[in-house]
């Protein structure tokens, strides 16, 4: 039979194992006696709470905290307030994050949502998320696009008088527009699409410049120019509207477009008084008489400008 060595332990090992157990027993003393008085201090808060409750104190603010702040610590829940769909709601949680809160409380979120601060934003005593509802959406609308009138000098037509050429239409176009709502208010509208559907048409004026016209080197003041349908005629037997005989220089016009007696010069016949009416002669028309009947028809009838002068 074999015998085995048996090792005695020496005197410095027991020692050691010795002053191990010894702080082995000293830690839980330790803490046991620390949660004794925390027990003991929450039993005494508690008392000392229903004691000024009873009596209608009310504690200091930096006390009420301090409650506050020692219900944290034991609970292991923090206050944080929550604004969600116009609602805020003060809510105490033991979450660790934006993110965990949410789901704590059953609320979801679209794609478009924004929280503040962000999901994986750690939570801290008293902060305050957020939750903004965004939609997003897209309208078409058709839209008139204004076009523009040139003005053109025009030497023939008297200053401060102004002929429409040709009259300017508007255009039209489609234009798509993407608007943001957060929580139901609008916040931005941005156009990112226009499509022309009718091009604008300009306008054109031409306005006048004219002050005097010169004919046989004689300056002629003109108060305005006319243009006219003009008609030749030649002596009928009867006497002008005015009373007297027909002559060279006597024109029949339209009273309410060129009053009686109104000195006129007609280009391409010259000098001319408005002496003469008939019944034909309605708006910018006018007879321009000749002493023969040739020279009435070479005349014809033609357009022609008709200034009236000063």
């Amino acid at each position: 039979m074999d015998w085995c060595p048996v090792e005695w332990p020496t005197r410095s090992h027991a020692s050691t194992m010795a002053k191990l157990q010894a702080r082995q027993s000293g830690r839980k003393a330790t803490m046991a006696g620390l949660l004794g008085i925390l027990v003991l201090f929450l039993m005494a808060a508690a008392a000392l709470g229903y004691a000024l409750w009873s009596e209608k104190i009310v504690l200091p603010e930096a006390l009420t905290h301090a409650k506050a702040f020692l219900k944290e610590i034991v609970s292991g829940e923090i206050t944080v307030t929550l604004t969600v769909d116009g609602k805020t709601t003060v809510i105490q949680t033991k979450a660790h994050n934006v993110q965990e809160l949410l789901a704590q409380r059953g609320i979801t979120l679209k794609p478009a949502d924004q929280v503040l601060p962000a999901l994986t934003a750690l939570l801290k005593k008293d902060m305050a998320i957020k939750v903004i509802r965004v939609e997003v959406k897209t309208i078409t609308k058709e839209v008139a696009v204004p076009f523009v009138t040139e003005r053109i000098a025009n030497p023939e037509l008297p200053g401060g008088f102004a002929r429409l050429v040709k009259k300017g239409q508007p255009g039209l176009q489609k234009e798509t527009w993407r608007i943001r709502y957060e929580d139901g208010k609008e916040v931005s509208r941005t156009c990112v699409a226009r499509e022309m559907i009718r091009e604008p048409v300009n306008g054109l004026v031409q306005y006048g410049t004219l002050s005097a016209i010169s004919r046989g080197g004689q300056p002629l003041r003109v108060s305005r120019a006319l243009d006219m349908l003009a008609t030749g005629y030649t002596y009928t037997g009867f006497n002008t509207a005015s009373g007297i005989a027909p002559g060279p220089g006597v024109a029949a016009v339209d009273p309410r477009v060129i009053p009686l007696g109104t000195k006129l010069y007609i280009d391409g016949y010259g000098k001319a008084t408005a002496l003469d009416t008939g019944g034909d002669i309605k708006g910018n028309r006018i007879d321009l008489f000749y002493e023969t009947k040739n020279e009435a028809l070479r005349w014809g009838v033609r357009k022609t400008k008709v200034y009236v002068l000063e």
